[in-house]
């Protein structure tokens, strides 16, 4: 019997014409300026094109908490899921770029989203602007029992061994780079199976209906009680949350050629936004990250918080974006249309 492991933009100042003001005039709210020196002046939303119930998700409504006491108004978390992100990023870059109106964008949906297409929708450098980051995700290699495999080796042999048996679900972009890598590499033949987030994921994982899946630390309650079995780590070290663990170097396999430990988050708004309303978020997004409360579901979700200033936040987009693109053409990934 096998033995069951388990684990103890350029900116540009904000420019609004008369009939742009006419227009939000009608929905009774005109955007706040530098010169009025008024924001915020009411609710704030933050779209989060995630899952309810993921790390992402949840990590979002207590930062939306504690930014909306730095800021004295309402921050509001909005659920907006669907198409790898694009719904709920391409939502907060169409809207005004007044600051009420802002991202909780990731490397899935704001980086693989458009690497991954023809005609990208959108180029991150030039969409969105860059208000505070970043949470840095840990990412794992999840797989169901039942394929009873101890090692990221055995899996590949199960696998390999039983072409077209077995599947591989996707909760985000990141995973599905991480199996493409890992398809291409090693040629295993799995079916892919799309979710619009992990907590879906997890709902037929845990019976058995998906085989594998790179995911968060959002699983990882049900691998500590032997529900489910984790290979290896995509960081650089092993996680103090599951330090049985081990990387995927320490597995006999070169890291995967992504961001150090696979993805991460931070807070965006729509290109155009006035300086000072991008700094006033900035400063209160920031004292958010730092708030106990905050810190303390980061930790416990096996992220990281990494400070960064604004020019900081624009050269990590801009170096994020070359390299995605790079691994997609690297990875010879058929793109979208």
């Amino acid at each position: 019997m096998k033995h069951r492991k388990t684990f103890s933009i350029s900116r540009r100042s904000l420019m609004l014409g008369a009939s742009a003001a006419a227009a939000l005039a009608m929905f009774g709210a005109a955007p706040a300026t530098a010169a009025e020196g008024n924001f915020p002046n009411r609710p704030i939303t933050l779209v989060s094109p995630y899952l309810a119930g993921g790390s992402a998700d949840g990590i979002a409504r207590a930062i939306a908490t504690a930014a909306a006491k730095e800021l004295g108004q309402p921050v509001v978390v909005e659920t907006k899921p669907g198409a790898e992100g694009m719904i709920g990023s391409m939502d907060v870059m169409r809207s005004q770029p007044d600051g009420y109106r802002v991202l909780w964008g990731g490397a899935g949906s704001m980086m693989v989203v458009p690497a991954l297409r023809k005609t990208p929708p959108f180029d991150p450098e030039k969409a969105f602007t860059p208000i505070a980051g970043s949470i840095d995700f840990s990412f794992f290699l999840y797989t169901h029992p039942s394929l009873e495999v101890d090692t990221l080796q055995e899996f590949i042999d199960l696998v390999k061994a039983n072409p077209g048996k077995y599947n591989y679900a996707t909760g985000n972009n990141q995973g599905l780079l991480t199996f493409n890598y890992l398809n291409r590499e090693h040629g295993l033949d799995l079916e892919h199976i799309a979710y619009k987030g992990e907590a879906a994921v997890i709902n037929d994982f845990l019976p058995g209906r998906v085989h594998a899946m790179f995911g968060t630390t959002a699983a990882l309650p049900h691998a500590k009680d032997g529900k489910l079995d984790m290979l290896v780590t995509t960081l650089p070290e092993r996680s103090p949350l599951a330090p049985d663990v081990p990387t995927m170097k320490e597995a006999g396999f070169e890291d995967v050629p992504f961001s150090p430990g696979g993805g991460w988050l931070g807070i965006f708004g729509p290109a155009g936004m006035d300086e000072a309303v991008q700094k006033r978020l900035h400063d209160a997004f920031n004292k958010a990250f730092e708030d106990p409360d905050v810190k303390e579901k980061i930790y416990l979700a096996g992220l990281t918080h990494t400070p960064m200033s604004i020019p900081e936040l624009e050269n990590f987009v801009r170096s994020q974006r070359d390299l995605y693109i790079k691994t997609v053409r690297d990875l010879e990934i058929p793109l979208l249309d």
